[in-house]
């Protein structure tokens, strides 16, 4: 197993300089590219289509490496005609929109075929690596021939287990290979991950959260700010409204209980199939997209958060209910299955068994003392081992090492063999077309 942060023998390492163990080292110029996951889309909109934990991880993680002697662009595709040109967040932070197909929000599944525009316009000469996040910028971080580290966010190999594969997975499962054999830092969110990829050269950081919305969590306070009745039980879902996340396997289960609970749904549920629940479900309350703050408050007062989710990468939902110290349920699948220790930070349950989930919402609504147990031990665990900040120092010493160290092998230049064609759900194969040129960078 690897230890979080650690580097694996992937890389060939020269002596590093005294000044690499510190996290604020040397100046980087990162291009931090996430072609579908803006960083800067407002709090109101992350749960809906294509806007979630990977809009957060991006935005979070690039705040703090601006404060760690790196200049960071991020580079995302524009959504709205007034999505243009160059946002300036700090001096050492900014975001740049570019341009690449029809100003408005794609599917990413359709979105390969505009990635040939989104190259032209990067000129990767600026920049000492770039910092890759999801497939589709990976794609675009190959093509650019930078020192590269990358995230894969979400593994096709494992969506496809259990999803439909569109049209473009052949496409993504050849890129996603490509990934793992030639970037010269693969950055994994969990173990099984980093045994499933058998990167080559692969370190363990996981993501983390704003641990200061937690330092002082209230239950009593909390359920009394937002009018909770504290003779029930009080469960929440937080989410996308997706067949992905196991909604319909949480509400089959809390519809088929017998003890009374009151269910809140946070996320975008408006134009999903779950809609008409609403007027159906009197002890259902869909209170919608809700910011940051609001999300955390609402953790707070609950003693419930189940995450019914069919596939989970991660899971950095799961870690801020920890931190609220609610008593969580989740499927032991991906992220979750590390993240959650059965019987001691929480309860685990088959991914798709919607008895389960009812079995362990009747188990933890029974035993208050079992629900305290579970709470604080997750709690503690939550505030001491997640946290942006450590994430991105962690991921800083990397880039300093992929830029400086001149990894073996070398980042490799990918072309298409053959242009995609200009139509939706198109793919090509990819070919090796050899070594980028490297250089060593000291300053």
């Amino acid at each position: 197993m690897l230890q979080d942060g650690v580097r694996t023998p992937g890389f060939t390492v020269e002596t590093p300089p005294p000044h690499m163990e510190n996290a604020g080292g040397i100046p980087l110029k990162v291009a931090m590219i996430s072609v579908h996951g803006d960083p800067l889309v407002p709090n109101s909109e992350l749960g809906s289509d294509g806007k979630g934990g990977q809009n957060v991880y991006v935005r979070e993680v690039g705040k703090e490496l601006a404060k760690l002697n790196c200049d960071i662009t991020w580079f995302t595709r524009s959504e709205a005609p007034d999505q243009v040109g160059v946002i300036d967040i700090s001096p050492t932070l900014r975001c740049q929109y570019i341009v690449a197909g029809p100003q408005e929000h794609i599917n990413r599944d359709f979105l390969f075929t505009h990635l040939d525009c989104f190259i032209a316009q990067i000129d990767a000469s600026k920049f000492d690596c770039v910092f890759t996040n999801y497939w589709l910028s990976g794609y675009v971080g190959l093509r650019l021939g930078r020192p590269q580290l990358h995230v894969h966010h979400s593994l096709g190999q494992l969506k496809y287990e259990r999803l439909e594969m569109p049209e473009i997975g052949p496409t993504r499962l050849t890129v996603e290979k490509l990934l793992n054999k030639y970037v010269a830092c693969m950055v994994h969110q969990t173990d099984s991950e980093i045994k499933l990829c058998e990167s080559t050269n692969p370190v363990l950081i996981k993501a983390g959260i704003n641990t200061d919305r937690y330092e002082q969590c209230d239950p009593t306070a909390a359920r009394q700010e937002l009018g909770f009745d504290e003779s029930t039980i009080n469960v929440l879902f937080a989410g996308r409204f997706a067949s992905q996340k196991g909604v319909p396997y949480v509400i089959e289960a809390m519809k088929s209980t017998d003890v009374p609970f009151k269910f809140r749904l946070i996320g975008n549920y408006k134009g999903s199939e779950f809609e008409h629940l609403v007027a159906e479900n009197p002890q259902f309350d869909f209170v919608g997209q809700q910011p940051p703050e609001m999300l955390a408050l609402y953790m707070v007062a609950s003693d419930i958060l189940i995450m019914p989710s069919l596939y989970e990468p991660f899971g950095i939902v799961a870690i801020e209910g920890m931190a609220s110290k609610c008593s969580l349920i989740v499927s032991a699948t991906g992220g979750l299955d590390e993240i959650v220790e059965e019987g001691v930070t929480g309860l685990k349950i088959p991914p798709g068994d919607a008895n389960a989930i009812r079995v362990a919402f009747e188990r933890l609504a029974a035993s208050p003392d079992l629900r305290r147990r579970l709470s604080e031990n997750a709690h503690v665990n939550a505030m001491s081992a997640y946290s942006w900040k450590g994430t991105a120092i962690k991921i800083r010493q990397q880039l300093e090492r992929i830029v400086y160290c001149n990894p073996v092998p070398a980042n490799r230049i990918f072309t298409p063999a053959v242009q995609p064609a200009h139509n939706k759900g198109a793919s090509a194969d990819l070919t090796d077309v050899g070594l980028a040129s490297k250089r060593s960078y000291v300053g």
